[in-house]
């Protein structure tokens, strides 16, 4: 695929990752000179007609739906490959910054960002509803934390609202920690159940948990049906509002949840208040420290004893059939809804976890001939490992119904450093900073393979900057604080 040009414009360049069904490529817009992402069908759904349509109708379903917090679908397309298949490709923005899912990995963020980014969320999901599209696989790895604010990612299971749940083949797609328990029941298609997920996503940034002590994908489908989700902890800047919003947003009804408009406007105004009682707080003189009350005791954990789970291995792909249950009184029976009917017997196609999205550009592979750019990315830690799961693909494409591990980019294999600060990444390499108020420091240096460092002031100073060079290029990375806060600049030119 490297080397090939998609309708006389599309330059693919390298690969950015692979799930079970797409593979994402950086690629070279020669006629607007600028840099996308194609995603392109992989392996045997390459010449799939079925995903060959479902690829289309993403395409469709995003461009038509313009919004500042929706990933932009540029074009749409069918190329002829080497082996003279014809495959199809979407063209959309190569989005700067990370996934919310490897922002997690650093721990929860604070009350004030997470409910801000949940309300960014939630006003695409309003727009999207709007228009009658539910997206279906809301979760950290399809949120895009980027200079200009969240955008959400990967329409690739998006359809209208009404529609039945179940694929003709009897599937159920979507990712299992993520799933509204009306979903399970195999009905038709409601926008309440991204509000579900989006109050789980809500959760999760707060605490970086799930309301559930649920370790396997059985047990998550088993979770949304039967267990009520745990109360969430005390937090410092979180009111009490904020748990009231959250219990609506996973009310096991979906007639009891607010719709995704409400929740944006509840928690911008929820934002604003929490960032108000912040600042209020630094300018009170300190009083003693109270110890906080803990969540100890409040997850309610599923008991592997009443499972039994049948599960369907092949190629890497997960199918997980209807959980069956041995009821305490004895009696064995199907997984039943709350008003006591048996879902279809239907395979669910599910993901207990969460691949990170592969066209991040703060990691990008050997540089092409072209003018210098500057690009501005947020702090983050180093992206998490991969782990193999069922659903959801990579970046802004179509989530394959059998995940694979995300094969990382050539630079993503750049060195990260286990010492204290936050590793900032450029094609150089990786450089470790740490903030003490406004001062940077460089606690570490690590280049990629073919480059070397040139200078650089290890600090502490107002802003750091290190310079690594190749035979072709120049990483420049600069980096400086603000109370504590790292505001970095990567910029990347030709030699």
């Amino acid at each position: 695929m490297v080397g090939d040009l998609l309708d006389d414009r599309y330059q693919v360049e390298s690969p950015l990752g692979t799930g079970g069904m797409s593979a994402v490529w950086r690629a070279w817009d020669r006629v607007l000179e600028r840099a996308v992402a194609v995603k392109v069908l992989a392996g045997a759904q390459a010449t799939a007609r079925g995903a060959q349509q479902r690829i289309h109708a993403e395409a469709r379903a995003a461009a038509g739906l313009w919004h500042p917090h929706v990933t932009s679908v540029y074009d749409y397309g069918e190329h002829t490959d080497a082996a003279g298949r014809q495959v199809s490709y979407v063209v959309m923005e190569l989005l700067p910054g990370q996934t919310l899912s490897q922002r997690l990995a650093a721990g929860p963020l604070p009350p004030a960002a997470a409910m801000r980014t949940c309300a960014q969320v939630a006003e695409a999901l309003a727009a999207a509803h709007e228009r009658q599209l539910v997206h279906r696989d809301i979760k950290p790895s399809n949120v895009m934390l980027t200079p200009a604010g969240v955008k959400v990612v990967d329409f690739g299971i998006a359809t209208t609202v009404g529609r039945p749940e179940l694929e003709a083949d009897g599937q159920l797609l979507g990712t299992a920690a993520y799933l509204a328990p009306e979903r399970l029941a195999g009905g038709n298609v409601l926008p309440a159940s991204d509000v579900y997920a989006l109050g789980l996503l809500l959760y999760r940034t707060l605490t970086n948990e799930l309301p559930w002590s649920a370790e396997t994908p059985t047990q998550m489908l088993t979770a949304h049906v039967y267990v009520d989700p745990a109360p969430l902890p005390d937090i410092e800047g979180v009111s009490p509002e904020v748990h009231r919003l959250l219990d609506r947003c996973l009310a096991r009804d979906p007639a009891d949840r607010p719709d995704a408009a409400e929740v944006a406007t509840a928690l911008h105004g929820l934002t604003d208040d929490a960032e108000r009682r912040v600042k209020q707080a630094t300018q009170r003189p300190p009083v003693s420290p109270v110890s906080a009350p803990t969540a100890a005791g409040r997850r309610r954990r599923i008991p592997n004893a009443v499972l039994i789970p049948v599960l369907v291995v092949t190629a890497g792909t997960i199918s997980l059939l209807l959980p069956q249950f041995v009821p305490v009184d004895g009696r064995s029976g199907g997984v039943a809804t709350r008003d006591g009917a048996t879902p279809p017997g239907a395979a669910f196609d599910v993901s207990a976890t969460e691949a990170p999205a592969p066209w991040q550009t703060s990691a990008e592979p050997a540089p092409v001939s072209r003018p210098s750019r500057t690009v501005t990315v947020p702090v983050g830690p180093a992206e998490p490992t991969a782990r193999a799961g069922p659903t959801a693909g990579p970046g802004p494409a179509t989530p394959p119904s059998a995940e694979q591990p995300t094969r990382p980019s050539s630079a993503a294999s750049a060195p990260t450093s286990s010492k204290p600060g936050t590793p900032l990444r450029a094609l150089g390499g990786v450089v470790t900073v740490l903030c003490t108020g406004d001062q940077a420091r460089v606690v570490d240096v690590a280049p990629a393979p073919g480059y070397r460092l040139k200078d650089y002031n290890a600090g502490p100073i107002k802003e750091i900057q290190v310079v690594l060079l190749s035979a072709d290029n120049k990483s420049e990375i600069k980096a400086r604080c603000d109370d504590g806060t790292l505001l970095p600049k990567i910029r990347e030119s030709r030699q």
